[in-house]
């Protein structure tokens, strides 16, 4: 659990050059931009199955470099810069998310159905539109590139327990601007790394390392995601969330020339949450 509670975290995916978003090449394969999905999803306990309620509070951020060196590029700076918690410091409501468990028994986390939801429970005035993942060739394989568009009418979907594993989601949702008014604006993120750091008896603790690509904004993003959880009685889990935000200084470099203050491959801001999940079952997850 040292990532849980460590004063810094270090980033541990591929150099900022090769995890780079290559946005001059939009018009081709989408899998000719995006930086590499990981191969090997992450999976979860069997007591993770199923559908759940979450709740989350806020428990604070740290910033292990200083505040000077931050810029609005940070992820958690803007409303949707960080996929995982879109309005760092705001307490949600509790929303549902829901886990799927496969023919081999391993159970994982349904992109398509959290990412939307997630989204909009934390920037309450954006509207997800549609959702799009990748999808697995085989056990041990990822294709980078993208499913139809599951819009929100459901068109296009796929049936929630037939969806496979994911290591890349993307978005299009409306939402508001900076300089007023609303536009459908696009999201894309990416799992470039993950691990279970341990899964005994009844705890659970994973980390996952992030691109995330504003495509309105011209915009990419780095974070970690460092999850505990622990089963308690009566179909509850509690546990924690932790969100490591990186700056590459080719990224700063875009806002500053002051670069050598700091070390890029290590967080520049720290984001904590506790939340709290309650089993329940389709038909009340319908109801939120």
């Amino acid at each position: 659990s040292s990532l849980l509670d460590a004063k810094t975290i270090d980033w541990n995916g591929p150099s900022w050059t090769a995890a780079r978003y290559r946005s001059s090449t939009l018009q081709q394969s989408s899998s000719n931009y995006a930086p590499p999905a990981s191969n090997s999803p992450i999976f979860y306990p069997t007591w993770m199955e199923g559908y759940h309620k979450i709740s989350y509070k806020f428990k604070g951020a740290s910033f292990p470099q200083g505040r000077k060196i931050l810029t609005l590029r940070t992820p958690g700076a803007g409303l949707g810069s960080c996929l995982l918690l879109p309005n760092i410091g705001y307490n949600p409501s509790s929303f549902p998310i829901h886990f799927i468990c496969n023919s081999n028994a391993q159970v994982y986390e349904d992109l398509a159905y959290n990412a939307p939801r997630t989204f909009e429970a934390f920037w309450t005035q954006a509207k997800v539109l549609g959702v799009q993942t990748n999808y697995m060739i085989d056990s041990n394989a990822s294709s980078n590139d993208l499913s139809a568009k599951c819009l929100v009418t459901g068109e296009g979907c796929i049936a929630p327990n037939m969806r496979p594993p994911a290591t890349r989601v993307a978005l299009d949702f409306n939402g508001p601007t900076r300089r007023g008014g609303r536009v459908t604006q696009s999201t894309d993120v990416t799992i470039l790394d993950s691990s279970v750091q341990g899964n005994v008896a009844d705890t659970y603790y994973a980390a996952k390392t992030f691109s995330q690509y504003n495509v309105n904004q011209d915009l990419q993003l780095f974070y970690r995601e460092v999850t505990s959880l622990r089963r308690k009685e009566n179909d509850v889990i509690d546990g924690k969330i932790r969100v490591a935000a990186f700056l590459p200084k080719y990224i700063r470099g875009m806002d500053a020339s002051d670069g050598d203050l700091y070390d890029d491959n290590e967080a520049v801001a720290i984001y904590d949450y506790d939340i709290l999940l309650q089993s329940i079952d389709e038909t009340e997850a319908a109801t939120f």
